[in-house]
């Protein structure tokens, strides 16, 4: 016998000899109940179905997405009849067998509606801030769908790419039945003062799926703030940067501007005063312990009369890879900038913008792979202090490795003088007569250092008149390469240079003032170059005998003797 069958008759007995115990119902004859259908709609649920019969039943369902509760009785009974939430678009039904022994079966039948294609949203309008500290930019957007979808993203003329989503899973395990997930998308700050938007569009990745309605949402963003040329405009511009930058410090901004230890004003006995009108604003800003991924605030750019701006000292500068924007390319009196350990790949052409007045830069400790072309002699003429050093963005003492793979977005400021284009980039530093400070050291420079010939490449000769401005007889100059004649400190060790050190450098008048044993001869301690020689090189002086036999008078100012007291 089929054992569902048994079931049903072993059931059927149990009840009737429990029922045979009580008093029979003479009010109820046969088998009756109010409903022969029951259509629910595709999140299920449950409906009551009333029974009458004055035989023992049993019910069972023929799909287990249907369920009811109880399964057995005899009399006046009601019982439950539950459905589970449907998994496909379209309508599936089954049905509830009540069996009776010795009679015919009796249905009802269970319809079910499926779930149609949908992308829906908690919202079709979000608003955004026009800036908020790093990691906060962002909206998220509760999407309700049973398709699988792509995100486009609209944006009207003339505005940019000011949105992006993270990447996320939408992950559809439960078949046709909806599911939610929230999704992010990561925004710019808006540097303009109107409002943009953008609108977003999710749609089907199946083109012959239809949607009941379009699914897309509008998401406008704040303007920034107009910031007035003038005192107030200045703390604004401040207030804002330091919170775009995400500075790990704490200030109290309800101070009077002039307290903020992180900036100066101009003073009406300042030499160097500008104009009357810069009195009282800001002259000089340092941000540092910063957290950003983008180029300098918009805002730095208001402060009209800013003579040194450093920012300085990011987070994670080795992942970073963020090109200087035109934010501070107009500022009419900056002298000094430092963007030290900020992350920087590049510089923008418009940096020229800032040849005319600027003296200091420092770029070190950034992830740039070449020497920004922008910096010449020609666009920067007042330049007089240049680093860029320790632009390392990962750590390799051997230069065969470095295109193994294991370093993402190159090693950091790599040339090799071997090759010409790379050499000429090195010359262009070498030849920039104005500079009084060049710092190069700890990147990864191999090859050798450039010789240089009067008549070449612009050099000119050293004269008897730049002998007399030493204060010595240096008679061993005149006729020499002029190379870096003003440079009172100059440092390219700890690179991967080899060959021989040029006389140029051996005899610079300010050699000795260079701390050449620590600054110059010395390369990467066990460093080898991409030939896989040691790095060093071949005639580094051992002494400075040689160099004050050519300069006799500089042996009193820089040789020490050993004083011998009683």
């Amino acid at each position: 016998m089929h054992m569902k069958k048994f079931y049903y008759i072993f059931s059927l007995l149990t009840i009737a000899l429990c029922v045979s115990c009580s008093d029979d119902d003479d009010s109820i004859k046969g088998f009756s109940f109010e409903k022969q259908e029951i259509t629910l709609g595709p999140e299920g649920g449950s409906e009551n179905v009333h029974i009458l019969s004055d035989k023992p039943w049993v019910a069972i369902a023929s799909d287990p997405w249907v369920s009811i509760s109880p399964a057995n009785g005899v009399g006046d009974v009601d019982c439950m009849v539950r459905v589970d939430s449907s998994l496909v678009n379209t309508v599936r039904n089954t049905v509830i067998r009540f069996s009776i022994i010795g009679e015919k079966d009796h249905t009802i039948n269970v319809f079910q509606t499926g779930f149609k294609s949908a992308i829906a949203t908690d919202s079709v309008s979000y608003h955004a801030a026009y800036s908020a500290l790093p990691g906060k930019r962002n909206t998220s957007i509760s999407v309700t769908a049973n398709v699988d979808f792509n995100v486009l993203i609209d944006y009207p003329e003339g505005d940019d790419d000011w949105l992006s989503l993270r990447d996320f899973d939408f992950n559809l395990d439960r078949g046709a039945r909806p599911r939610t997930s929230s999704l992010v998308f990561d925004w710019k700050m808006n540097t303009r003062n109107v409002e943009r938007t953008a609108t977003i569009r999710f749609v089907p990745k199946d083109e012959s799926v239809k949607l009941e309605s379009p699914a897309s949402v509008t998401l406008t963003q704040y303007p920034a703030p107009t910031i007035e040329d003038n005192r107030a405009g200045d703390s604004l511009a401040i207030l804002l940067s330091y919170q775009q930058l995400g500075m790990d410090a704490v200030f109290d901004p309800t101070e009077n501007m002039r307290n903020w230890d992180f900036i100066s004003l101009w003073e009406r006995t300042d030499k160097d005063l500008p104009c009357p009108e810069a009195i009282g604003r800001v002259k000089s800003a340092t941000f540092y312990f910063i957290n950003t991924k983008e180029s300098i605030p918009h805002e730095i750019g208001c402060l009209t009369y800013l003579k040194t701006l450093v920012v300085q000292s990011n987070v994670n500068t080795m992942f970073l890879n963020i090109k200087l924007g035109t934010e501070i390319c107009d500022l009419k009196y900056l002298k000094n900038l430092s963007l030290f350990a900020y992350g920087l790949i590049s510089l923008p052409k418009e940096f020229v913008n800032l040849g005319a007045t600027l003296e200091s830069l420092i770029l070190s400790d950034n992830n740039f792979t070449e020497i920004p072309s922008v910096l010449t002699k020609e666009n920067f003429p007042k330049l007089k202090h240049l680093e860029m050093n320790a632009c390392r963005r990962w750590t390799c003492t051997d230069l065969r490795q470095m295109s193994d793979g294991r370093y993402t977005d190159g090693l950091g400021l790599y040339l090799n003088t071997n090759k010409a284009d790379q050499m000429d980039q090195l010359k262009r530093l070498l030849l920039w007569d104005n500079l009084e400070f060049l710092r190069l050291s700890y990147n990864y420079f191999e090859g050798y250092i450039p010789d240089f010939k009067v008549g070449e490449d612009g050099v000119e000769a050293y004269t008897e008149a730049d002998a007399a401005l030493h204060g010595d007889t240096i008679n061993y100059i005149i006729g020499k390469p002029k190379i870096l004649p003003n440079a009172y400190m100059f440092s390219i060790n700890l690179n991967y240079l080899t060959g021989s050190l040029p006389d140029w450098i051996l005899y610079h008048p300010h050699l000795l003032e260079w701390s050449p044993e620590q600054l110059i001869f010395n390369q990467m301690e066990g460093g080898r170059n991409s030939k896989g020689e040691l790095v060093q090189f071949d005639n580094a002086p051992t002494d400075f005998e040689y160099y004050f036999q050519a300069y006799p008078l500089y042996r009193s100012k820089f040789e020490f003797k050993d004083e011998v007291t009683d």
